[in-house]
């Protein structure tokens, strides 16, 4: 698979109409760092994933079988998403400490009054984009034109405006649904397909198709994927643990990236083995996804600047009605005290 990369970034646009939620529910104990159940010697932290139980959250998985949590004190429990499921208002609401969130999702949470705080991130830059064949790649948005392009309804306003800001006229690309797979992309159906580098990417290179993949940076505006977030008083009260605990999370991405084979099977096998999951494509995704956790600063590291870009592009497509100041949304406190002078806590 060819990846491409470029400076510019696009901010997914999600809607935001279901983000208000009342503070009404108190603050569980074991979640904000109570000692976990049978072992006063370990903080529990619960920890609220953005997703099923895949590879994409490995490392986490990875920390804890290789007992980095433990190392650090720490119990940690993990909870899959879903569809109907908001990792930040589990958070605010006292049900995990911490979680990751889509980053979209965040910002319009926080411009709402939500008390979060960005700590981290598990994708550098995030795995949608546009798939297409390698023999008739989409290498830029002015490809799109004299093309057919399977969107996700929720995405089909933003790629409108994408297109419409590049110049390019609406009768010059046809946008269509895209399905749940990208089988419409290997009948031909369309030439290209917005859809996950990783997972959707895997499989498509496991049943031997060459591909060509246009990440949302390589179109124009930025975005980070699964953002971490916890509270402004969580982190107050439950700093060290915290500390700890994304210390360990550290340990652990960088385990998977340096063995992305072994923790695909970590998954498929023990993690998630009702999942139904195929570990040839869990172990594809796994290598994939390496370049876009992978930063020089240290994994799971977020920049204030990208940040800010982030909020004015939302800003500029609407979704965000005002701009934030980047620095009253990012806490890069917890990956100092982490990282220290590193950049890697396993070399």
């Amino acid at each position: 698979m060819t990846v491409q990369r470029r400076n510019g970034f696009l901010a997914k646009s999600l809607q935001a109409g279901a983000v208000a939620m009342a503070l009404a529910l108190g603050l569980s104990a074991c979640a904000n760092g109570a000692p976990a159940d049978g072992d006063g010697d370990l903080q529990r932290v619960d920890y609220q994933l953005g997703w099923l139980k895949l590879t994409q959250f490995g490392g986490f998985f990875a920390a804890d079988e290789q007992g980095f949590y433990e190392e650090e004190g720490i119990d940690a429990e993990f909870t899959a998403g879903g569809s109907n499921i908001l990792s930040w208002q589990q958070v605010v609401t006292g049900k995990a400490l911490v979680g990751d969130e889509d980053n979209t999702n965040a910002l319009v949470a926080i411009e709402d009054g939500q008390p979060l705080v960005v700590i981290g991130t598990v994708f550098q830059t995030s795995p949608f984009s546009i798939i297409s064949l390698a023999d008739d790649p989409i290498e830029s948005i002015d490809d799109f034109r004299g093309r057919t392009i399977a969107v996700s309804d929720a995405s089909l306003a933003q790629f409108k405006a994408l297109t419409s800001a590049a110049g390019i006229a609406e009768d010059e690309v046809e946008f269509v649904s895209a399905g749940t797979d990208p089988s419409q992309l290997t009948t031909k159906q369309v030439s290209g397909y917005a859809g996950y580098a990783t997972s959707q990417g895997a499989s498509l290179e496991l049943q031997g198709v060459k591909t060509h993949t246009l990440l949302l940076e390589d179109l124009g505006v930025p975005s980070y994927g699964n953002v971490i977030v916890t509270t402004k008083d969580n982190l107050n009260r439950h700093r060290e643990e915290i500390v700890d605990f994304m210390r360990a999370s550290v340990k652990g991405f960088e385990y998977m990236n340096a063995n992305p084979d072994d923790v695909a099977d970590l998954v498929v096998n023990k993690i998630n083995p009702a999942g139904g999951l195929d570990s040839d494509t869990e172990k594809e995704t796994a290598r994939i996804q390496r370049d876009l956790i992978e930063s020089p600063t240290g994994v799971l590291r977020v920049d204030v600047e990208k940040m800010q870009a982030i909020i004015d592009a939302l800003v500029d497509a609407g979704t965000l009605t005002s701009t934030i100041d980047a620095k009253t949304v990012v806490d890069t406190s917890v990956l100092d005290d982490v990282y220290g002078d590193k950049t890697s806590l396993l070399e």
